[in-house]
């Protein structure tokens, strides 16, 4: 993806946006970020994992997409394989354009080299430059999910408060060949059942605790990729 660009009627004002999934920017990418707001959705398809960002030493909210680095089995085809598309894939290809230090200040930005861009689909201004209803629409989505990843960072600042992100290794049986998944951390169950029902009640009620169990949930769809890598490996469609 190109660096994106402010949006404006005299630069954009002819372009127009197709529906559909800008592909080629998820092929080899193992992880996707995913927002709490999506946990449900986001895993009934992938794994929902936490893992360290190198740099920040933050830990950041996943979606598994591949049992390999550099690794999507969720892109087939040029098509997307799951049912729920996250919203950091809804998003092409807008982004919020941050114009002060503090990121207090944002513009609606473009990726001017997206594909998805061209004459056909919808349009962005009207023939007056202003905004049109579907331009809004997506503008408004992006503002959402920026205040989802705020809730998000809170949701993983809180878990490791309470100690409850714990590193674990996947291991899977891919045709009778062992394939191990590192790097990523889980919540930790047992220490989960040990907190004092003030504590449980505040995770339920800040909404944490869905997202908790959520994420349990979605681990079962490890078995998914596994399935799909080793239809990949013989060839099959």
């Amino acid at each position: 993806m190109s660096r994106p660009v402010p949006l404006t009627p005299e630069a954009h004002g002819k372009l127009r946006v197709r529906p559909g999934i800008n592909t080629a920017r998820l092929e080899g990418q193992q992880l996707l970020p995913v927002v709490v707001h999506e946990f449900h959705l986001a895993g009934s398809d992938t794994p929902i994992l936490f893992v360290k960002n190198s740099e920040t030493g933050q830990f950041e909210t996943v979606a598994l997409l591949g049992l390999s680095q550099q690794e999507n089995l969720m892109i087939d085809g040029g098509r997307w394989q799951g049912n729920y598309v996250p919203g950091v894939i809804r998003s092409d290809p807008f982004r919020l354009i941050s114009t002060s230090a503090d990121d207090e200040n944002v513009v609606l930005g473009i990726d001017p080299e997206s594909p998805l861009l061209g004459e056909e689909g919808e349009a962005l201004f009207d023939d007056k430059g202003e905004i049109t209803d579907f331009l809004k629409g997506r503008r408004d989505a992006l503002v959402s999910y920026i205040e989802h990843g705020n809730i998000t960072r809170a949701f993983t600042a809180r878990l490791v408060e309470l100690d409850l992100l714990a590193h674990r290794e996947l291991t899977l049986d891919l045709d009778g060949k062992k394939s191990t998944v590192s790097g990523m951390y889980l919540v930790d169950e047992e220490k989960l059942n040990k907190l004092d029902d003030e504590t449980l009640l505040e995770l339920q009620k800040r909404g944490f605790l869905r997202a908790i169990y959520a994420h349990f949930m979605s681990l079962n769809r490890i078995h998914g990729l596994a399935r799909l890598k080793i239809a990949g490996d013989r060839g099959e469609g």
